[in-house]
């Protein structure tokens, strides 16, 4: 059901009924992207990634919830819907008369992945290209967003990094042309900086980290080869005989980079970062072995097979940019989590809490149920075990309004009942996840599994 196709291109906005009581201070809008339309025509997808994005608005007043969603009419999605059939091959599948990949990044664009809001502006973000401009309200789609001449159609990554400043950081890959591109973008949108990492045979990129001082990227031997046949995700090969590196930029010198080496290994999302005393730099992440659950496992489920995979296993990973070294521990009681989330006033600092959605049903098709807090101090983690019909989303911390300290706030998160065939929100304490949802809210209607979502008042 998770990845079925989504029932409507527009949903209008629906008051949810409340099941429990709902913060009285806890307003604004968590908005929340995802893959949503898996079929065009007689085509349906190979890939769970191509699908086209759905946004989701969930209103907060402080009383009551409001639910909204649309689909993201990116130039793709409008071309495919006026021709009636899929054109375009995308991240995973080939389309039999097709165009072939695109041209530009921009026209396969699906705007899938994950939703930010900055300077006034609603972006829609996907991995290869621009972001697309939203109305907050309606969410209608306005256009392709440009930062400025210098990275029109440049690739922007689906995972910025929000500073203490407002500052906005980010990446983007672009593997047809051997170089990674960085953004250095203040609170009121203005491009400060950018620069341009020559990377042949450029690894694929989904998340990175920020330091005090460093932008931190790890590059994958999963390499791209143009030359090979099939979808994006085809032209992509895994070298596990050979060794990924870590990038260590100088935030204030984006030409300023160190490279140290690390085994081979695959990273969708990271927690956070900081650097200790001794100038090392500490991150977590949920780590794979190899990227077979985004090459095999999130095409199998498209066809309704449950696949095994590696699970992830959740580490803490020490750069050390004086000795050249990289280090990594496992932490216990976390194997097969994903989706890590942090307060984000703590962004690039030392933070204690984490917040994971973990699966104990040992692989992907089957989805996550359950809901962790993972305290960095003490290494107990503590958690919610969703019901066996149920399936997990992300699930972020949302700061109380005035709160002083991390942690202080809730946790927000969807999950989708397979067995009553609809959608559900919920809420929790953050500090207390265990005692379950404090509100849960039911939508009338069952929503395709998405991605990413913030909250924004």
């Amino acid at each position: 059901m998770g990845y079925r196709q989504v029932e409507r291109p527009v949903y209008v906005e629906t008051t949810l009924p409340v099941e429990g009581t709902l913060p009285p201070d806890l307003q604004g809008t968590f908005f929340r992207n995802g893959p949503a339309q898996h079929e065009v025509g007689a085509m349906r997808y190979h890939h769970w990634f191509d699908g086209d994005g759905m946004i989701h608005a969930y209103r907060f007043d402080g009383q009551s919830v409001t639910h909204r969603a649309r689909m993201i009419e990116t130039e793709k999605y409008c071309r495919e819907q006026e021709a009636g059939r899929a054109l375009i091959t995308g991240f995973g599948t080939v389309v039999p008369g097709s165009e072939g990949l695109a041209a530009s990044a921009d026209s396969q664009n699906v705007a899938n992945i994950n939703v930010l809001q900055h300077n006034g502006e609603l972006l829609a973000l996907w991995e290869g290209g621009s972001a697309y401009q939203l109305d907050p309200e309606t969410l209608e789609t306005l256009g392709l967003k440009t930062w400025n001449a210098q990275t029109a159609g440049a690739p922007f990554s689906a995972h910025p990094r929000i500073d203490t400043d407002g500052t906005l950081w980010n990446f983007g890959y672009a593997a047809p042309f051997g170089a990674i591109i960085l953004y250095r973008i203040a609170a009121d949108g203005r491009v400060l900086d950018t620069g341009v990492i020559p990377a042949p045979e450029t690894p694929m990129v989904h998340d990175f980290v920020i330091t005090a001082r460093y932008l931190v990227l790890i590059l994958a031997p999963f390499r791209f080869e143009q030359a090979r046949e099939g979808a994006f995700i085809d032209k992509f090969a895994w070298r596990g005989d050979e060794v990924g590196r870590a990038l260590v930029i100088d935030k204030n010198n984006l030409s300023a980079m160190q490279e140290i080496e690390t085994p081979p290994m695959w990273i969708f999302h990271y927690a956070n970062a900081h650097e200790d005393a001794a100038g090392r730099i500490i991150m977590q992440a949920p780590v794979y072995d190899t990227p077979s659950v985004m090459t095999e496992a999130f095409r199998e489920v498209m066809r309704g097979n449950e696949i095994k995979s590696a699970p992830p296993r959740f580490m803490l990973l020490t750069l050390d940019p004086a000795k050249g070294r990289f280090d990594a521990q496992e932490i216990n009681g976390l194997a097969n989590s994903e989706f890590p989330r942090i307060d984000q006033s703590m962004q690039g600092q030392r933070h204690r809490y984490s917040y994971a959605v973990q699966s104990s049903r040992g692989y992907a098709g089957r989805g996550f149920d359950r809901v962790n807090l993972i305290d960095h101090e003490t290494g107990q983690v503590q958690g919610f075990q969703y019901s066996a019909s149920e399936m997990a989303e992300e699930h972020l911390f949302v700061r109380r309004p005035g709160a002083t300290k991390e942690g202080d706030g809730w946790l927000l998160g969807t999950s989708l009942d397979v067995a009553k065939g609809h959608s559900m929100l919920n809420v929790f304490r953050a500090d207390a996840p265990m005692d379950g949802p404090i509100a849960r809210m039911p939508l009338p209607y069952a929503l395709p599994l998405g991605l990413h979502g913030n909250f924004y008042t």
